[in-house]
């Protein structure tokens, strides 16, 4: 059995994955989306399928950014396989980076629930997405439409990426891990993603694969880089079989 369990990140949910459910289920792979509910849409943590130790079977958890460190930490536990994009272990770096970072981050936390928010979570999208477009008027009642549940969950999910410090509780030290970094990600911060490497090689029994994306942003939109990921898992998937 083949099955993946994703998770998106802050702001962010799980129609973002929509593109990625039906490659791989063109390809027999079973597809289950968590779900935080910021917006309309209900949270929703779903599970493993099958939980055995078989070979053959490959448990999958693609998460993007602080998806990571949201996925319930039973799920990333039994995954084989993690995929982390433009993902991180500490968010805001421990050098001259970090006071900029703390500031913006601080701003945005003082938006929530304020007359700016729907302005700052546009100008998240948008800068998430650099450099590639998005056109937020037509997708603004998906971008920043936040239920009051979801207001809360939102604010201290930021919380919780101002404070990381480690990686995810949960990741297994005998999954094989891809790091999937893009080098147009607005977002993260270069330490921020060294610090990741650095942490996953001295925590896994196998040193993670990395892809670097040249053509993408902190939200990867390109179908061929969805691909890249898929050839990753599936040619791995063969050699277990062999």
């Amino acid at each position: 059995m083949k099955e993946i369990i994703s998770m998106h990140g802050w702001a962010g949910d799980s129609h973002q994955w929509s593109v990625w459910e039906k490659i791989f289920k063109s390809c027999n792979w079973e597809w289950q989306t968590s779900e935080r509910g910021y917006k309309d849409i209900s949270p929703h943590t779903p599970t493993w399928n099958d939980n055995s130790n078989q070979v053959e079977v490959k448990r999958v958890a693609i998460c993007h950014s602080l998806g990571s460190h949201l996925i319930d930490k039973e799920v990333l536990h039994s995954a084989t396989h993690v995929v982390l994009i433009n993902s991180f272990s500490r968010f805001i770096p421990i050098n001259k980076e970090y006071r900029p970072i703390k500031l913006a981050l601080n701003r945005m936390m003082n938006s929530i629930n304020t007359p700016n928010e729907a302005a700052m979570l546009r100008k998240f999208h948008v800068k998430a997405h650099k450099p590639n477009y998005i056109d937020v008027k037509s997708s603004e009642s998906n971008l920043i439409h936040l239920s009051d549940s979801g207001r809360l969950r939102l604010k201290n999910d930021l919380k919780l990426l101002m404070n990381s410090d480690s990686l995810p509780i949960g990741l297994n030290s005998s999954a094989k891990v891809l790091i999937v970094n893009s080098e147009q990600d607005y977002i993260l911060a270069n330490q921020t993603k060294k610090k990741l490497a650095e942490d996953l090689k001295n925590h896994l029994d196998t040193v993670p694969k990395t892809i670097n994306l040249q053509d993408d942003g902190h939200f990867i939109t390109k179908i061929k880089n969805f691909k890249k990921v898929k050839y990753w898992l599936e040619f791995d998937h063969a050699k277990n079989m062999v």
